[in-house]
């Protein structure tokens, strides 16, 4: 299965060579080493068995393939041919899972899994609400009834309270520079990446949408979940002042 084009100009996100340049700044070796605590956490605010998993943007499969060495039947989606090649290889001697070269907005198998995952702001890339409600409802058709999804954003709320036009960090032998910018009322962020490293700039701009925790609640409702819950981080702390993430977990009925 390939992804489908939606319209005629290139997204952001299906330019490989943001994902090739990016890969060191966007999949640090931390961001794996910490993915067994993330997912534990995540099992325990699901409260039913869980045996087949959908790992939607798995991205290089940092959570599919964890899950199934850890025995579960998984299914890693992705649009991005680079990052499930890095999956495959990385997971290459590992048996129950899948991986799917797909658009999110594309995907569906109906009634087959226990557990959806959309995490690390892999929500929101499309500028037409329609496209994530579409999403939304692939998700709630690939469920079984009773199953659950986990997705985790930056929130608008978090976002706005930490809000810093430009950042800088080391990255390696290199420098990563970020800029970001406001739209439409709140709705949208653009942000410009720059990498310089040994003497090469690299530079990409992409645009995501910024949802408010009552904004995606009611998507999910239209979605058609119900035990629509939210949580600031995966220890399942209250989605407030002090949130540092947007987690939101709800079942199919």
């Amino acid at each position: 299965m390939h992804p489908a084009t939606h319209g005629t100009k290139e997204e952001w996100f299906e330019n490989e060579s943001f994902w090739e340049d990016f890969y060191p700044v966007l999949f640090p070796d931390e961001l794996f080493e910490q993915a067994q605590e993330e997912m534990e956490k995540i099992f325990d605010l699901i409260d039913h068995p869980v045996h087949s998993v959908l790992d939607l943007c798995c991205g290089p499969g940092r959570f599919a393939g964890l899950l199934a060495r850890e025995g579960y039947q998984v299914t890693g989606v992705d649009r991005t041919p680079f990052l499930l090649e890095i999956a495959k290889r990385e997971y290459a001697d590992t048996k129950n899972v899948e991986w799917v070269l797909s658009d999110m907005r594309e995907f569906v198998r109906q009634e087959s899994y226990d557990l959806v995952l959309n995490l690390y702001t892999s929500f929101g890339y499309f500028k037409d609400p329609a496209e994530d409600l579409l999403v939304l409802k692939n998700i709630a058709n690939s469920l079984r009834p009773g199953g659950s999804f986990v997705i985790e954003v930056m929130g608008k709320e978090v976002m706005a309270k930490d809000f810093e036009p430009i950042t800088a960090s080391k990255t390696g032998d290199g420098l990563f520079v970020q800029a970001h910018e406001i739209l439409e009322n709140w709705n949208r962020i653009r942000t410009e990446w720059t990498l310089i490293k040994e003497g090469n700039v690299k530079t990409f701009t992409f645009e995501h949408s910024l949802y408010a925790a009552s904004d995606l609640i009611r998507l999910c409702e239209l979605a058609g979940f119900s035990d629509i819950r939210v949580f600031g981080d995966f220890d399942g702390s209250p989605y407030d002042h002090s949130a540092l993430l947007l987690v939101i977990t709800g079942k199919k009925r």
